[in-house]
């Protein structure tokens, strides 16, 4: 992954004027910005006006930066170039998922200076989240042996063939995590929250234990 591309500019560029809404709009902005919704779509949580209007973008300028270098920091670097189209695309959607997150923050906050209700976010966080995590599951069975992107246990690091399995499996089972979230946005709050935490808790037991059974079926030397 040598040198940038005309998508990374163009990705740097969105994060950086996504800036501009908050910039504009902040003499709008109550001084305690609500930042954290309960299960119910209640505001249970509050910032200082400066934190909720900058921290998702800076979060997302700082991301953009790490999902930039860190190929260069692993020792399997070469491996990227291999699933370049998919780590692109994947870089995107969590680009994407977290302006969602700031511009439905933003705008909830101008509706609560108003006086008026927030976005339901125990539906809208859930729905983003889910398809985040159908885009990620479409891409996981390309991605290859490194040390930052994908399911990285003690035994999908140590194989390459343990990797590539796991993350076929892993793949599939994102996908109808992101399928679970979106119906549980039709259903009341507390049974979408259970379902979708139980298929994230159920994701990364079925991974982790399937990534060491697949080890010792390979009967794979421990070192």
């Amino acid at each position: 992954m040598k040198g940038l591309k005309k998508s990374d500019y163009l990705l740097l560029a969105l994060i950086v004027l996504s800036f501009i809404p908050g910039l504009v709009l902040y003499g709008q902005l109550p001084a305690q910005m609500p930042t954290h919704w309960n299960v119910y779509g209640q505001v249970d949580g509050y910032s200082s006006k400066a934190v909720g209007t900058f921290l998702f973008p800076g979060i997302n300028l700082a991301m953009y930066f790490l999902f930039l270098f860190l190929p260069q920091l692993d020792p399997k670097r070469k491996n990227y170039d291999l699933f370049s189209g998919s780590y692109t695309i994947i870089r995107w959607t969590i680009h994407l998922f977290m302006l969602i997150l700031y511009f439905i923050t933003l705008y909830s906050a101008l509706r609560f200076a108003r006086g008026e209700d927030t976005l339901d976010i125990s539906i809208l966080v859930p729905a983003a989240i889910s398809v985040l995590f159908i885009v990620i599951g479409n891409y996981m069975g390309r991605f290859r042996h490194n040390y930052f992107i994908g399911i990285r246990t003690p035994w999908t690091l140590a194989n390459e063939q343990v990797w590539q399995k796991t993350h076929r499996l892993g793949g599939k089972l994102f996908v109808l995590t992101g399928v679970l979230g979106l119906i549980g946005i039709f259903l009341n709050p507390v049974l979408r929250f259970v379902i979708f935490l139980g298929g994230v808790g159920a994701l990364l037991i079925i991974t982790t234990v399937y990534s060491y059974w697949l080890f010792r079926k390979l009967n794979i030397p421990q070192s």
